[in-house]
């Protein structure tokens, strides 16, 4: 389907029938950050897809948007669609392929293939806080024990730009630079998000200024750490491990499945892990049909 003939209603209904869906994956999400986008749908499975592309030099191809972790196909019955097929049917035009497949795809590579795994951690809320922090590490409860019988006050009144001028400066610096679109699709995530009543920011101050933030999306049982932001004053006070932990506070007894926006970088996977959060993993998918030398470019 071309942009324009998608009914973004029926979209996001079809979304909410699949087990997999990922908040990003909502219509208003993918206007934002690839206003372009065009889809696949199969009427008698109920599968989905987003193609979420842009061009350069002429050449027409699909990428993973900044703020998004997985993408492919969402089906009610994952188990029932043919992946390899319905990745077969994406438009011939799209002659190079760098995304992250959702986890509930298991695909072999093909001739002009290259997958490597990625991995996320993931927290289902479905006991009470204290059984959650039970399942805490060691480590994790002995940092939100420094404080003692003084634990920190936390901020929820964090507006938009506060954060994405603290991201900026410390996670988005951090990590090599955020270009400047990528900060404004960021901007408008959270703006539209608030306004939808699925963004929820969470930050902490020292002297009314704010030293650590986080940004949590909700929406239809699942929650997403999308992105957080935290200063040396913010370490030395362990906001990270307090921001996380009143969220799942927040939420424990919900049954809810918190998506703690994992990464293979390992300082990361221990702080999510530390939580109890369990490790899965997703494939991305590099794919390769562009005609020579372009391809020999892209290697």
């Amino acid at each position: 389907m071309a942009h324009n003939e998608i009914d973004k209603d029926r979209w996001d209904a079809a979304l909410l029938r699949c087990p997999q869906r990922r908040w990003y994956m909502q219509a208003w999400v993918l206007d934002l950050c690839c206003p372009e986008w065009e889809a696949l749908e199969d009427d008698s499975s109920g599968a989905i897809m987003p193609l979420l592309w842009r061009r350069k030099w002429g050449v027409d191809y699909l990428y993973q948007p900044y703020g998004t972790q997985q993408q492919g196909m969402f089906a009610p019955d994952p188990s029932s669609i043919d992946h390899v097929a319905f990745l077969r049917s994406v438009p011939k035009r799209f002659r190079y392929w760098d995304i992250n497949l959702n986890a509930g795809i298991d695909l072999q590579a093909e001739t002009n293939d290259h997958l490597t795994q990625q991995v996320n951690q993931e927290l289902l809320l479905d006991a009470d806080i204290a059984t959650l922090r039970a399942g805490y590490s060691q480590g994790h409860r002995r940092n939100l024990r420094k404080c003692g019988d003084h634990p920190p006050v936390l901020s929820r009144d964090i507006g938009s730009e506060e954060f994405i001028e603290l991201f900026q400066r410390t996670t988005a610096a951090r990590f090599g630079g955020v270009s400047t679109g990528d900060l404004l699709s960021l901007s408008r995530f959270l703006v539209e998000g608030t306004l939808r009543g699925q963004c929820r920011l969470l930050g902490m101050r020292s002297e009314g200024r704010l030293i650590a933030a986080a940004c949590f999306m909700e929406w239809k049982g699942g929650l997403l750490l999308l992105k957080s932001a935290n200063t040396d004053a913010g370490t030395d006070r362990q906001a990270m491990f307090h921001l996380v932990d009143t969220f799942i506070q927040d939420h424990a007894g919900t049954g809810e499945l918190l998506d703690l926006g994992g990464s293979n970088t390992a300082s990361v996977a221990r702080f999510n892990a530390g939580f109890g959060a369990r490790s899965t993993v997703y494939l991305r998918l590099v794919r390769n049909l562009l005609p020579p030398p372009l391809r020999w470019l892209k290697r």
